[in-house]
């Protein structure tokens, strides 16, 4: 019996994990910031990145755990992130309750919690201790959906609501809980989604000194901090035992949030685009375009570029979203051609949309793109440079980004199956001018110089859960621009 020091095991997923990255504001899970809030008891976080409360049970993490559990020991559980991803090796039902084990409709959330950490934890002497997942940053602010674990039904997976199981299963079971997802909630809700990603959350890099790629789902240091205050309070006012072990309840100061920037992080530098780099590209496409995956997307594979010349196939529609378009990052898939950056020309295509999956939403976006810089099939966290769209982001029409800022027009469009754009995108000189079945609007000096200023790229593009053919692509170079 170890009850003078206990042992406080931690599991769960990368919301609660350790990390070692090189992100300029680097991830940190608030199971590695609890250890602030206790005394006389020794945390050990086994949690494991992309790892569901299914999944976990077949790592190593999940043996150590089962062999170490003494009596007198804690055992904190925090899954729920992955727990709703679309994929049989991770998926479990939230609807299910705690008696029921696996069937049909997959295995239970409850029953996988119970049946697996719970009742592993009491067979042993220990007191288990339940986690509701902390909110995803929502760009609107609302945590009604996704961004607070409540999932739509779709693509063979029933959704529901995650941390409504976790409080539900609490109950049953006698089981404490902590409710992280209301207490993240009503934090963000009241700083705003700007505030809560630059005070709480991970920043992948940097771009001409100024921060990119924020994660609306990982916690930078001082957010892991302040969560992990969160949760020592919400214990302090519970009945559990190991309440007794905590100390001084002292949120993290101001002044800590400056420590949570990697010392040691250097800004990458650009390397325009060139001939040279399609050996690094994963798909080939005839002379003279170019096939790649480029932005925030890491996982290249996931993504269909083909085509011939004047037609092309381009999106992704997976077991999960990748990519997409957002206020603070880009990632998709892409056909391209290279363009002189004073080239005037004329490019057209019609666009039809072969599927829209179950997770198209806000950040879904295709169509055509005449951007500053390109990649090579690069995970480019943050990706926030100049461009002009003719084409579709969520559920308006025609949109660019400059300065690092997005704004779309006010044109409604419809992601649907079988849903048709005429997209055409025209320099003459120093006007740009974008058009989406037949609603356009005209640039005047647009900055497509900052990043590559000897070329631009025109892409014909798709993102997050929707695949789109381009047929009739015309593209006509027609001089060279002249400036007033």
């Amino acid at each position: 019996m170890n009850s003078a020091y206990p042992t406080v095991w931690v599991v769960g997923d990368s919301t609660v994990s350790s990390f070692s990255d090189g992100y300029y504001i680097p991830r940190y899970g608030y199971g590695t910031r609890l250890q602030r809030y206790l005394r006389g008891a020794k945390v050990v976080n086994l949690a494991l990145a992309g790892r569901s409360s299914k999944s976990f049970l077949s790592e190593e993490n999940y043996k150590t755990l089962a062999s170490g559990l003494s009596c007198g020991d804690f055992l904190v559980i925090g899954f729920g992130h992955n727990d709703e991803k679309r994929e049989p090796e991770r998926y479990t039902n939230p609807n299910l309750p705690y008696t029921c084990a696996d069937g049909d409709r997959g295995m239970s959330f409850a029953y996988c919690l119970y049946t697996y950490y719970i009742k592993l934890a009491r067979e042993r002497g220990a007191t288990p201790l339940l986690c509701t997942p902390i909110v995803r940053a929502s760009e609107t602010d609302d945590y009604s959906g996704s961004c607070g674990h409540v999932t739509q039904t779709g693509g063979g997976y029933e959704g529901g609501d995650y941390p409504a199981a976790i409080r539900r299963l609490g109950r049953d079971a006698g089981v404490t809980v902590i409710d992280l997802t209301a207490s993240s909630m009503e934090r963000y809700a009241a700083e705003g989604f700007k505030s809560a990603l630059a005070r709480y959350h991970a920043w992948a890099g940097t771009s001409h000194g100024r921060p990119v790629g924020p994660d609306g789902t990982h916690l930078s240091m001082f957010g892991a901090s302040r969560t992990a205050y969160e949760w020592a309070v919400a214990l302090s006012r519970t009945d559990d035992p190991l309440k007794n072990y905590l100390g001084e309840l002292v949120p993290p100061a101001e002044e800590e949030l400056a420590l949570s920037v990697n010392a040691g992080y250097v800004e990458p530098a650009y390397v325009p685009f060139c001939a040279g780099m399609v050996e690094k590209l994963r798909v080939r496409l005839p002379s003279p375009w170019y096939g790649s995956v480029m932005g925030d997307v890491q996982q290249v594979a996931e993504f269909e570029i083909a085509g011939d010349g004047s037609s092309f196939t381009v999106g992704n529609t997976g077991a999960v979203a990748r990519g997409g378009v957002s206020e603070t990052s880009d990632g998709f898939g892409a056909a391209f051609v290279q363009l002189p950056a004073d080239a005037n020309f004329v490019a057209s295509a019609e666009c039809v949309v072969l599927e829209a999956g179950g997770f198209a939403d806000g950040r879904t976006a295709f169509g055509m793109m005449l951007r500053d810089d390109a990649y090579a099939d690069e995970y480019v966290p943050g990706l926030a440079s100049s461009y002009i769209a003719a084409g579709v982001v969520g559920d308006r029409a025609v949109f660019c980004r400059e300065g690092g800022k997005l704004h779309v027009e006010d044109c409604a469009a419809e992601v649907r199956a079988g849903a048709r754009f005429a997209l055409r995108i025209e320099r003459v000189n120093q006007q740009i001018r974008a058009e989406v079945n037949g609603f356009g609007r005209a640039w005047f000096d647009f900055d497509l110089s900052a990043t590559d200023g000897g070329s631009d790229y025109l892409c014909l593009f798709a993102a997050r859960h929707v695949r789109v053919r381009f047929c009739n692509v015309s593209i006509e170079v027609t001089g060279r621009a002249v400036r007033a």
